[in-house]
């Protein structure tokens, strides 16, 4: 009962008194991946697992609050193990269940398949899982908002992170693919036009699948860095950082946070692979110790529910339902381009309990919002306490300041964007 009060003080917060306003039936297409067998990929499986526990939280929740409010409400999930089976299924969801928008997106791949789909059939889809930057740019679409962080913010966050903390000279392990390539360069970027002083010492590019690190670390010791950003998958970041602490170099080592590198299972692996290297600091979406906007609440929902702290997918397919789900409801809307107009509206704003209300960007329909860091904890016993928050970027509350303008500052400006609708 508690959870439904407070998912109702959250809507009517939002909507600041409306009433619901349609009286059609609201399907929300979900489009998660297939939760792995047991024994699989540990971060995949997280990852995954997280996301399924989520759609059903949010099934029961604003299931229950459309029963309250009158509304005839559903969503409908679909698991998909690939892309074939992903469209066949968001298919199904369009024709036969009437969705008027769809939720999912994890990886390149499947966000791309899923935002063509959304295009041609005219409805709205949240990527949710996909940070890559050309998503925003030269694949960018009317139809597809990007509830992701994009590359360009986890980058812009953590170089200002270590930048300010004086760690100024920057190491490079990638993968040799377009993606891994493209990261570097932002990163680099970002280096060269944001922060005075920094630079890049050097960089490796490696072979994907790559097992031995011996010789990116003796270029990093060869080149004094000062931080090595790994561009790689999380397995081979923890490879690498195993082979790191024997070598006993002091550099601190940060990798990117593709979806399973921010999970707990990572955060674990990470300092048993490698208690001083391995216990470092990091970057994520979301943070399950989050004690502020209402978080606290939300996080401890999670955790009552299923006795596991939040992880980044599962708070995003909450609050992208949340955001779909009110715009329905309070915006009345379940027309595509109406809808698409709604989001991507700068007087449509939103709670996601990340701070004050966040919006989408309209040049590239990034979901605007902080980027949080923090530091694995060497003596960590268990989930619940493997990180400690330590700190926000943007952090809005700044006196003075616009929080949109804020926000802005990380990831790319409508100048920079190649995004043409």
């Amino acid at each position: 009962m508690v959870s439904v009060v407070l998912l109702l003080a959250g809507f009517a917060g939002t909507a600041l008194g409306q009433t619901p306003g349609v009286d059609l039936p609201i399907r929300i297409g979900a489009l998660l991946p297939a939760v792995p067998e047991s024994g699989g990929a540990p971060f995949d499986f997280a990852v995954a697992e997280a996301a399924r526990l989520a759609a059903g939280m949010a099934a029961d929740e604003f299931g229950f609050n459309s029963e309250i409010l009158g509304l005839d409400f559903a969503l409908l999930t679909e698991h998909a193990a690939d892309t074939e089976a992903l469209l066949e299924a968001a298919g199904r969801l369009i024709d036969e269940e009437g969705v008027f928008a769809l939720l999912g997106g994890f990886g390149t791949e499947q966000a791309l398949a899923l935002s063509a789909l959304a295009e041609e059939r005219q409805i709205p889809f949240l990527n949710i899982g996909a940070s890559s930057d050309s998503l925003r740019n030269e694949a960018c679409s009317r139809f597809t908002f990007h509830f992701a962080p994009s590359d360009a913010m986890y980058l812009d966050a953590l170089v200002g992170w270590f930048v300010r903390a004086g760690f100024r000279r920057w190491f490079f392990v990638h993968e040799d693919d377009p993606e891994r390539e493209s990261q570097y360069r932002r990163t680099t970027w970002s280096i060269r036009n944001r922060h005075f002083g920094a630079r890049e010492v050097g960089r490796i590019a490696l072979a994907p699948g790559t097992s031995d690190f011996g010789r990116a670390i003796n270029a990093a010791r060869r080149n004094d860095a000062e931080v090595i950003l790994l561009l790689l998958e999380p397995e081979a970041q923890l490879a690498f950082l195993e082979q790191y602490e024997t070598a006993g170099l002091e550099a601190q080592v940060t990798g990117f946070p593709d979806l399973g590198a921010q999970t707990r299972a990572f955060f674990l692996a990470s300092r048993d692979a490698a208690l001083k290297a391995g216990s470092g600091f990091r970057s994520t979406a979301w943070e399950a110790t989050l004690d502020a906007y209402g978080a606290r609440e939300l996080n401890a929902r999670f955790l009552g529910s299923f006795g596991s702290p939040m992880e980044y997918s599962a708070w995003a397919v909450l609050q992208a339902v949340k955001v779909l789900f009110e715009a329905a409801t309070f915006g009345g809307l379940l027309e595509g381009e109406e809808v698409v107009a709604y989001l991507e509206s700068s007087t449509s704003v939103f709670d996601v309990y990340k701070g004050i209300g966040i919006s989408f960007r309209p040049w590239d329909h990034q979901l605007r919002q902080s980027i949080y860091l923090v530091d694995i904890r060497p003596e960590a016993e268990g989930p619940r306490d493997a990180v400690l928050l330590v700190g926000e970027l943007p952090a809005i509350y700044m006196p003075r300041t616009d929080p949109v303008e804020r926000l802005d500052q990380i990831g790319d400006t409508e100048r920079e964007s190649k995004c043409r609708f």
